[in-house]
C-alpha cells in the first residue's frame, strides 16, 4: 500500500476510537446513582443551573498556564462547565446556546434513558381548556407574588415619608446656630423653604 495522497477511510479504525473516546456509559459507571441523580435535577431546571453557574462567579483564579488559555473546550477549564458533555465554554452565551443545542439533548437522553425536554407537544396539540387553566394559574400566581411586594413597599415608603416630615419638623431654629453661620446665611443653603 502506498502513503502517497490521501488516505483511504478505514471504517474499523474510525468506530474503534469512537469507542475509545468519551463516552456517556463510562460517566454512568464511574457515578454512584445519588450522583447520577443530582446531575439529571441539574440540567433540567435551567434557571437553578444559570444561578448555581454564576453564583461566586467574581471569586474565581485565573491560572497563567496555557490549558487554560487554549480555545479547545474538550476537558474542565476555567469557565462554564458542562459535565455531561465534558465541554467548557467562556460565556454565558455560549453556555446556553450548548444547553439548546441537539449534541447536548442526544447525550442527556443516552445518560439518563429518557428525554431532556418531556413536553414536546405542538402547540396546536395542546388543548384549549389546559392552556386557559395554566394561565389562569400563572396570573394568579404572579398576582398573588407581586401584590405582597407592591403592598410591602408601599407601606416602607408611607413610613419613610412619616420619618422625613418628622425631620423637617424638628429642624433646629436660628438661635441656636453660631454667629458665623447666621452672619453668612448658612441655614438658607438647607432649604428652599421659608
Amino acid at each position: 500500500m502506498s502513503n502517497f495522497g490521501r488516505r483511504t477511510w478505514n471504517r474499523e479504525e474510525y468506530a474503534e476510537q469512537a469507542r475509545s473516546g468519551y463516552d456517556d456509559q463510562s460517566l454512568k459507571a464511574t457515578l454512584t446513582s445519588t450522583e447520577l441523580q443530582a446531575l439529571k435535577s441539574k440540567y433540567t431546571n435551567y434557571d437553578r443551573l444559570i444561578k448555581g453557574s454564576l453564583k461566586d462567579l467574581n471569586k474565581r483564579k485565573l491560572a497563567a498556564n496555557t490549558d487554560t488559555l487554549s480555545s479547545f473546550k474538550r476537558g474542565k477549564k476555567f469557565g462554564f462547565y458542562c459535565d455531561i458533555c465534558n465541554l467548557t465554554f467562556k460565556d454565558t452565551l455560549q453556555y446556553i446556546d450548548h444547553l439548546n443545542h441537539k449534541v447536548h439533548a442526544i447525550k442527556f437522553e443516552n445518560l439518563f434513558d429518557e428525554p431532556l425536554i418531556i413536553d414536546i407537544r405542538d402547540n396546536d396539540d395542546v388543548p384549549q381548556e389546559e392552556f386557559e387553566l395554566c394561565y389562569h394559574n400563572l396570573v394568579k400566581e404572579f398576582i398573588e407574588v407581586n401584590s405582597t411586594e407592591i403592598q410591602s413597599k408601599r407601606k416602607r415608603f408611607l413610613n419613610a415619608g412619616m420619618d422625613k416630615s418628622k425631620k423637617m419638623v424638628t429642624k433646629p431654629s436660628i438661635e441656636n446656630e453660631s454667629k458665623v453661620s447666621q452672619m453668612m446665611g448658612f441655614a438658607n443653603f438647607a432649604t428652599s423653604k421659608k
